[in-house]
């Protein structure tokens, strides 16, 4: 039986978590960004097929401004690259306590440090991200 101590289970979660959180960040992101490509060709080749002048084509061509809107608001792409830097840095001290020997006690002073470092610095809506003060 693998016994692992508090701080090993603790980063072990938070690593599955930030890894969650940064891969649906990132396809959120990217399925908003296909859309934007499809809805901006979309009046083009409705024009060009004879279809053009419809309330559809003026609706399907407001899109892309709302989902960049949506975008920039809500952030995804800073968030999952957010996400991905913390699971890096937790990867990293879980490697110290395997393959270094770090002991629980500095792996837990090495959490609160990495969380200090990280504190405030989370893309928020409609501000930038900054540290706490």
């Amino acid at each position: 039986m693998d016994d692992k101590s508090a701080v090993v289970a603790e980063i072990e979660r938070e690593i599955k978590a930030r890894y969650r959180y940064s891969k649906f960040d990132f396809i959120l992101n990217h399925l908003l960004l296909f859309l934007v490509v499809i809805a901006s060709s979309y009046p083009a080749f409705a024009q060009i097929f004879g279809d053009g002048q419809t309330k559809l084509s003026a609706g399907i061509a407001a899109i892309p401004a709302f989902v960049l809107l949506f975008q920039r608001t809500f952030k995804w792409e800073q968030r999952g690259e957010w996400h991905w830097d913390y699971r890096r840095r937790l990867t990293a001290i879980l490697r110290e306590v395997r393959d270094q020997g770090l002991t629980d006690e500095d792996a837990s002073k090495k959490l609160n440090k990495l969380e200090e470092e990280l504190a405030g610095s989370f893309p928020g809506i409609n501000y930038p991200a900054s540290k706490e003060k």
